[in-house]
């Protein structure tokens, strides 16, 4: 059992809220235009800028999960005074994380954010939705039993300088079919690294089950999980296909940095991009190389309070 609470967890970070929004929020194929296909984006990712961490005191304890606000500006001159902000989300966090960001997002020209849906469709708050598909109401569980808040409830969409960058649902559905992708394939790469992680030492079913009879149950799990988001980059990487991509990262990528584009060339120089922690490995590739951006500085903010 706790592996496969595991294996959510860390699907949540961004494959599972893909999941999420397509279901309860993707419209029809006959409800959106179908859009001209994209090339894949096919690079190597960089293993050395980190997007999520577990924060530790001296003395080895957790202090926080945190994800990176990380700016890259023009290197070499070029494109003088872009700047573009990787701005890692985690779905499940504190109030006072939400509020941050949202805090932050008001300096951009332009935040483009993740959700696969109708671009001209406003996302909706969590506790306003009417009816909700199986994963949503496990986010909201998660939600619940760690005592966090859910990002869609906080974060606020409607700001003016919010551009979605991201699939329509019918892109998506296309995408998965014509790489022969499926949810049940991608689930069963993520168990299949899962259980190589089992078998290196590194996964901790132990503390796991130990934190859901913990007095303090919410902190012992927060606590437990964070351990796991260390582990996110394989878990990420493991549900790419052979060739190194797949619908869920590379290609939903490949629509982000084409948006990307178009806000560059409409003249808008300071840009934040708001996507899963677990993209960013790939994207920090194509900023580097396409963009000739490099990252200047790196931030940190509390996601989950571990104290």
């Amino acid at each position: 059992m706790t592996f496969y609470v595991r294996s959510l967890c860390l699907l949540g970070t961004s494959a599972m809220l893909v999941v999420a929004a397509f279901v309860t929020r993707g419209a029809t194929a006959q409800e959106v235009r179908k859009s001209e296909s994209k090339k894949p984006v096919a690079s190597k990712p960089n293993t050395d800028q980190e997007f999520v961490r577990l924060l530790k005191s001296d003395k080895n304890k957790p202090v926080a999960l945190q994800t990176a606000v990380t700016t890259y500006v023009a290197a070499n001159g070029r494109a003088e005074g872009l700047q573009v902000a990787l701005i890692g989300a985690i779905h499940i966090g504190e109030k006072a994380y939400y509020a941050e960001l949202n805090k932050r997002f008001k300096e951009y020209d332009a935040v483009l954010y993740e959700m696969v849906a109708d671009p001209n469709q406003v996302p909706t708050k969590a506790s306003e939705a009417g009816s909700r598909s199986a994963v949503s109401s496990l986010q909201m569980g998660m939600k619940d039993l760690l005592g966090l808040a859910f990002q869609l409830d906080e974060i606020n969409y409607r700001a003016k300088n919010f551009v979605h960058a991201d699939m329509n649902p019918e892109e998506f559905a296309d995408s998965m079919k014509n790489r022969q992708e499926g949810m049940l394939q991608i689930l069963m790469r993520s168990m299949g690294s899962g259980l190589a992680l089992q078998g290196s030492g590194k996964a901790n079913d132990l503390g796991m089950i130990t934190a859901f009879f913990s007095s303090n149950r919410e902190l012992a799990l927060k606590r437990a999980l964070a351990e796991q988001f260390e582990l996110l980059g394989g878990q990420m990487a493991a549900i790419e296909g052979d060739d190194g991509k797949s619908t869920l990262i590379t290609e939903r990528n490949s629509k982000a940095l084409d948006v990307l584009r178009g806000q560059i060339k409409a003249g808008k120089t300071n840009l934040a991009i708001f996507y899963g922690a677990g993209h960013f490995k790939h994207m920090d590739v194509e900023l580097r190389n396409e963009f000739k951006l490099r990252p200047t500085k790196v931030e940190w903010l509390d996601a989950w309070d571990l104290r």
